[in-house]
């Protein structure tokens, strides 16, 4: 696995436009401020206006700063607000796909009228995955509108795209649904001059932190909302990053996906492993043909 060390300066990230959704709290806050404070300007969007406004005062620079309330699973909303942040600052730099939640029961029982089981409610899949696939596209569109530059999508996942974490069910479907989403696009998306990576933090101390795990965890190593969110700004300085998954642990990066991908031949089986890529490299060359995404020269 290879350690990246968190750059001491940011400072590349003035005069850049950054989008971040999930601004109000914990690592979206803390990214927010971060990047503000490296001069960057943010278009910001968050369901909790009571935190992300008093964010925006704090920040206290409207020249610089736009903020949204919405719920990122109403399309039109999302819509309007990357639309809002481009007429506001002519382009967007690179978009954080960061809000999530994990408030979920997916195996409690309920039952209507009628005592008959009902479905369980999938908003936070919806939270967790479906919108990010609304980002996706959002940022993709607005990307090949804007001036020419390179672009970068960063996606909040979690530890969870990774490893086992019951009684989370959805959120971990999610996760590993970012995970996914993040693979399928790398192969296609630098032709476009856009990087996609992701970060999978491991235990982070915020709001969404249960209090029943802070009680059991003790000194087992734990991120801060600071350190993950210099993790997520990372490939905005470091545009040569693309395709990469960064697992952050006491604020330390790990990243993954290079290391699964070069000992793909030792868990799958040599010959398993070079017909995999064969179909997969043809595969690929009729999905770029077949490709709208078409960049203007």
């Amino acid at each position: 696995m290879t350690s990246y060390e968190v750059p001491l300066d940011y400072s590349a990230l003035k005069g850049k436009t950054i989008l971040l959704t999930g601004c109000a709290t914990g690592i979206g806050r803390a990214t927010a401020k971060f990047a503000f404070e490296n001069g960057a300007n943010l278009a910001l969007a968050d369901y909790n206006d009571k935190d992300a406004n008093e964010l925006v005062k704090e920040l206290n620079d409207s020249s610089r700063v736009l903020f949204r309330k919405l719920d990122v699973t109403d399309w039109s909303a999302l819509r309007a607000f990357f639309e809002d942040a481009m007429e506001k600052f002519g382009t967007i730099h690179t978009v954080l796909s960061n809000a999530g939640m994990h408030n979920e029961n997916l195996l409690a029982e309920s039952f209507d009228s009628a005592g008959k089981l009902e479905a369980p409610s999938m908003r936070c899949l919806d939270i967790n995955l479906t919108a990010h696939f609304y980002v996706t596209k959002l940022a993709l569109y607005h990307f090949k509108a804007g001036p020419s530059s390179n672009h970068q999508i960063v996606y909040t996942a979690s530890a969870a795209s990774y490893i086992e974490t019951p009684p989370l069910y959805q959120y971990g479907a999610a996760k590993s649904g970012l995970l996914g989403l993040m693979r399928a696009l790398r192969p296609v998306t630098q032709r476009w001059n856009v990087t996609v990576n992701i970060v999978t933090p491991w235990m982070t101390l915020t709001p969404m932190m249960p209090s029943a795990i802070q009680a059991i965890w003790g000194d087992l190593p734990t991120n801060s909302g600071l350190g993950i969110g210099k993790t997520l700004l990372l490939p905005a300085i470091r545009e040569d990053l693309h395709g990469k998954a960064f697992w952050v642990g006491g604020d330390e990066i790990t990243e993954l996906e290079d290391k699964i991908r070069e000992t793909q031949p030792l868990w799958m089986g040599a010959e398993l492993s070079a017909g995999v890529d064969e179909g997969s490299r043809r595969m690929l060359a009729v999905t770029v043909d077949q490709d709208k995404y078409i960049k203007p020269e």
